[in-house]
């Protein structure tokens, strides 16, 4: 049975799906299936399960698309554990079939786009490719079928079909159809499908997508949890511009045109458009609204909202009270200063609301990067008993992490000039430190030397010459570096040229051991540029990751775990690559 429980309030419809849960299924081991929009979502349902019911465990939480799959697995044949047609999959496909055929007329404007032989524009062209691909998959399955039975020979029908006879042809349309032809005829075998799965909190679903929850509701207890922020019906609501132009075009359905709420017609198309989708299916609702109380102005707008009404058509204004600051706006004149601002106004907050904390508050903005290094210096500098806990959520990991901000840096080394402050930012790294034996102490005498012999720039001539410059040796690294060996080579009475190099200083003991050192991580930075500079499979270039990590980085627990991540993304890519059977040789900007 298909059951839909609606709600203004998200802590409503989480006690709602607490309830559900409540009653235990046939099996005391098997999991409780619910599909979530992200991660973000997943874990505070996880904290508010916790919080009603005191526990929350053994709980599956899956994306709408990954719990569709995992029901094709379990009633459908020879269904591949893993789709060949998700958008990163059919991005490697699709470069195989361009590199196969740059030249194709067939493929019309796309061989003309490729007509310089640039890899890296063959390979974005294929990853936007790949994910157009997916998107007609889910919202245009009508084109996916027609392109198939070769009722259409465009460019993008042709490539579709070689994509799917040049593999697995088991892709989402075909498993839909399939589903639902079995479906219809009560043909669907069930004894592997969960007891009950639950949808919670999703924004949108695809027609399609709720076709095949209709049909699994007929098998099994499907529960979607759905915010709605209206608890009147809203589905015919227009906004201002849309009841202009009809008003224009047929005056006399003006009088019938009702834009309800303003804000709500023009921001919430979306969530009015899958909540129309939602009724169509006819399932058992479930009102759960809570109205908004209007002490302030925010409560205001919310029960507007609530009602489907706009505020002031009648004539009455409602009068704010000075001290209301549930809705406020502050106009900056910088990040920082929207920032400090922003804990300002939270350390008030909580101040007057003893009951008010750090995790009840989410603050969203776009571009988190750029107010990251802001929020770090604002919320993380200050006392203990002023301190707010807070965490940066939706970060790059080349952002949390300096050892894998090092890794991308030495990455691009291969492309670089190797100027001096480049090549020794790397050693400021204590990871890379304990590798090569150099002490932060002995960064001062590095960073001496490179001064006072004039290293700038360049590996040696020969890299300069690769670089279509005067195949110059002066201020490189290799002349500098013979300057530091030969004052260490020879006696301090040898003042002069020696074979036109003008020795620098006498290292000796301490200072000796920490030039060679520092030869030996310049050896083996330089080595790593012939490595970098060429093309390798994805497989290959997974294992000079892991050659690189290993050769550069002596690191603690806590390092390794932050590189993890970058391990598993790379070995993952390589999975990719293995089941779009790509093999082909890529440079490392495409990798």
């Amino acid at each position: 049975m298909l059951t839909v429980y609606y709600s203004n309030r998200l802590e409503t419809l989480a006690e709602c799906l607490a309830d559900v849960l409540s009653t235990p299924l046939r099996s005391p081991l098997a999991a409780e299936i619910v599909a979530v929009q992200n991660f973000g979502v997943a874990r505070w349902l996880s904290l508010r399960l916790a919080q009603y019911r005191g526990i929350c465990a053994n709980l599956r939480f899956l994306f709408p698309a990954e719990l569709l799959w995992y029901v094709f697995e379990q009633t459908l044949e020879d269904v591949p554990h893993e789709t060949h047609y998700d958008a990163a999959t059919l991005t490697w496909r699709i470069l195989k079939q361009l590199d196969a055929a740059p030249d194709d007329v067939a493929l019309g404007p796309v061989s003309d786009y490729l007509a310089d032989g640039d890899p890296l524009n063959r390979y974005e062209l294929a990853r936007r490719l790949g994910r157009v691909y997916e998107q007609y998959l889910v919202f245009r399955p009508d084109w996916i079928q027609s392109w198939e039975r070769g009722a259409q020979s465009d460019w993008q029908a042709r490539l579709w079909c070689r994509l799917v006879d040049s593999g697995d042809s088991k892709h989402w349309v075909r498993l839909q159809s399939e589903f639902l032809d079995r479906a219809a005829h009560g043909a669907l075998p069930t004894e592997h499908l969960p007891q009950r799965v639950a949808l919670f909190g999703i924004a949108s679903l695809s027609p399609a997508y709720l076709n095949i929850i209709e049909h699994l509701g007929r098998y099994l207890d499907v529960h979607l949890f759905v915010l709605n922020p209206c608890a009147e019906y809203w589905g015919d609501i227009v906004t201002e511009k849309q009841r202009s132009r009809l008003a224009e075009r047929t005056p006399e359905v003006t009088p019938y045109l009702d834009i309800g709420n303003s804000l709500l017609a023009s921001m919430g198309l979306q969530a009015r458009d899958f909540i129309d989708l939602l009724q169509e299916l006819s399932p058992q609702e479930s009102d759960h609204f809570v109205e908004p109380s209007e002490a302030n102005m925010l409560g205001c707008l919310q029960a507007d909202i609530y009602a489907l009404r706009e505020r002031g058509d009648d004539g009455v204004k409602t009068v704010v009270r000075r001290a209301d600051r549930s809705i406020q706006i502050h106009v900056c004149h910088s990040p920082m200063r929207e920032v400090e601002i922003l804990y300002d106004q939270l350390l008030d907050l909580f101040e007057r609301d003893a009951e008010l904390t750090p995790s009840d508050v989410i603050v969203i903005t776009p571009e988190i990067e750029n107010y990251a290094p802001y929020i770090e210096a604002v919320f993380a500098a200050r006392e203990a008993e002023r301190r707010i806990p807070f965490t940066l959520a939706d970060r790059g990991l080349r952002s949390e992490s300096p050892l894998v901000e090092g890794l991308f840096h030495l990455l691009d080394m291969g492309a670089s000039r190797y100027d001096a402050n480049t090549v020794l930012e790397l050693l400021e790294l204590p990871a890379v430190q304990r590798r090569f034996g150099i002490s932060e102490a002995d960064l001062d005498t590095i960073y001496r030397w490179v001064r006072e012999t004039g290293i700038r720039w360049g590996i040696d001539a020969a890299s300069r010459a690769e670089l279509n410059l005067p195949a110059s040796a002066e201020h490189s690294w290799h002349a500098g570096m013979e300057r530091l060996l030969l004052g260490y080579a020879l006696p301090e009475s040898e003042v002069g040229l020696f074979k036109d190099i003008l020795p620098f200083g006498s290292p000796e003991g301490a200072e000796a051991q920490v030039l060679g050192r520092l030869q030996t991580y310049l050896e083996t930075l330089f080595t790593l540029r012939t490595q970098l500079n060429k093309t390798a499979s994805i497989a290959d270039w997974d294992r000079v990751l892991a050659g690189i990590l290993e050769r550069f980085f002596d690191m603690s627990e806590t390092e390794v775990g932050e590189t993890r991540p970058l391990r598993e993304a790379s070995t993952a890519l390589t999975e990719t690559t293995k089941r779009a059977e790509y093999d082909a040789a890529v440079s490392l900007d495409i990798y």
